[in-house]
């Protein structure tokens, strides 16, 4: 998602800047600059325009410039909510080889904020009847509630819910052994 800032300069002819900066995808947003008699539309990462003596235009900034204009600003933004699956061996709360690597990068992205959020949500296949489904959910879990606890990140922090086989990851019908919904759903907030 684009950001768009307007700094109001005093003591300079450039009443204010606008520009769009690029999402973490390197995509951006759009955002339109009207004066009452010109409109321009910013849609490219680092576009810019500014208002002078009461009309607006398309400038160029380097990123270098626009860095330190807004440095205060950009240093504020919040780091955006990531989501990671975790997957787990048919019929067990036990990581699979890959998600083991996997759960380093949660713990990483959790490490890297200063104040966090964490949702496990677990899942299943539809190979178990309701009940046992529900209960593996919950306790996927629970086992990585308890591995990121051990591991040192604040147990009042994280939320967990087990959704069994009810929100399916990949939509397959009753009795169907699918690797991709036996796992857990990590966001960090």
């Amino acid at each position: 998602m684009a950001l768009a800032f307007a700094a109001l300069l005093t003591g300079c002819p450039r009443q204010a800047l606008f520009v769009v900066l690029p999402s973490e995808d390197g995509g951006a947003g759009a955002i339109s600059v009207e004066d009452g008699k010109t409109v321009t539309t910013l849609d490219q990462p680092y576009a810019a325009a500014e208002s002078r003596a009461g009309s607006s235009g398309p400038v160029e900034e380097s990123r270098g410039n626009i860095g330190v204009i807004f440095r205060g600003a950009m240093a504020a933004r919040p780091v955006l909510p990531r989501h990671f699956r975790l997957y787990f061996i048919l019929g067990s709360n036990e990581l699979t080889p890959e998600s083991v690597v996997a759960y380093r990068g949660v713990f990483d992205d959790i490490k890297k904020r200063p104040v966090y959020e964490i949702e496990v949500v677990g899942h299943t296949d539809t190979l178990g009847d309701f009940r046992t489904n529900q209960a593996l959910s919950l306790a996927r879990s629970a086992a990585i509630r308890d591995r990121l606890v051990r591991d040192g990140i604040a147990s009042g922090a994280i939320s967990i819910a087990g959704r069994g086989k009810r929100d399916l990851i990949v939509p397959t019908g009753d009795r169907i052994a699918e690797p991709l919904n036996r796992c857990v759903v990590v966001t960090v907030r």
